[in-house]
C-alpha cells in the first residue's frame, strides 16, 4: 500500500531502524525541512536489503522453513523500505534549509523535458563542475551540440548554498550563452525553484527547437 500522508510515513520509519536518520524522522515533529538524509538512508537500506535478498535466494539446498521465512521478511522489509524511499523522494524541502544537491531538481527537470543529461568534469579544477544536456561530443562538429550548464560551488553543493546556472551552448562554432540566472554568480535562493525551471525550458528549446 502505498504511503500517502507524513503520518503513515513515520510509523513506517519507525518500524524500519532504532537509530540514524530513519529513526530521527520517525521520532520527530512536524515535517523535515530537508529530506536529503532520510533519503540517502533509505537508498542505502534499501540496497543492503536488495543484496540480503539476493544471497538468500542464491541458497542451493533442500528446503528449510526458517530459511524461507527469512526470505519472506526480507521481502517485507525491501518492499516496507521501497515505499517509504517513493514517498520520500517526491517530498519537497524547504529551500533555505535543503542539503540535497542543488543539481537534484535541474536533473528531473531535464528527464521531464526528455533532455538527455551527465554529470561533466573539469579536469583543470579536478573536480565535477556542471551537468551537460543533449548529445555530449568532446569534438562537436556542425551535426552535434550540447550545452555546459555551469553553477558557481562544486556539483555537490546544497540548495541553501545555491548561486545560480549558466547554460552554454556548445557547438564546433564555439560556445553561445543561452542562459544565465539572474544575479549569477550570486542569484537569490529564494529563485531557485523558478528559475531553475526558466534554465531547463531555455536548454530544451535551443537543443529541441522543433519540439
Amino acid at each position: 500500500m502505498l504511503i500517502t500522508t507524513l503520518d503513515e510515513a513515520r510509523t513506517a520509519a519507525s518500524a524500519l531502524s532504532e537509530r540514524g536518520p530513519i529513526a530521527a524522522f520517525a521520532t520527530g515533529a512536524g515535517a523535515p525541512g530537508c529530506f536529503a538524509r532520510l533519503r540517502l538512508a533509505l537508498s542505502s537500506m534499501r540496497q543492503e536489503s536488495l543484496a540480503t535478498e539476493a544471497m538468500l535466494n542464491m541458497t542451493d539446498g533442500p528446503d528449510d522453513p526458517y530459511m524461507e521465512r527469512g526470505k519472506e521478511e526480507m521481502a517485507e522489509i525491501t518492499s516496507a523500505v521501497g515505499r517509504l524511499l517513493a514517498w520520500a523522494e517526491e517530498q519537497p524541502c524547504q529551500i533555505e534549509e535543503c542539503d540535497c544537491r542543488a543539481d537534484r531538481l535541474l536533473r528531473r527537470l531535464l528527464e521531464d523535458a526528455d533532455v538527455p543529461a551527465q554529470t561533466g568534469h573539469s579536469t583543470s579544477l579536478g573536480r565535477n563542475n556542471c551537468v551537460i544536456a543533449g548529445r555530449f561530443e568532446a569534438e562537436p562538429d556542425e551535426r552535434t551540440a550540447y550545452v555546459l550548464i555551469d553553477h558557481r560551488n562544486h556539483i555537490d553543493h546544497a540548495v541553501r548554498m545555491h548561486r545560480g546556472w549558466r547554460a552554454r551552448l556548445v557547438t564546433a562554432a564555439g560556445g553561445t550563452t543561452v542562459y544565465t540566472s539572474p544575479g549569477y554568480p550570486n542569484t537569490p535562493v529564494s529563485e531557485f525553484r523558478e528559475d531553475t525551471g526558466a534554465c531547463v525550458r531555455a536548454v530544451a528549446h535551443i537543443l529541441y527547437p522543433a519540439e
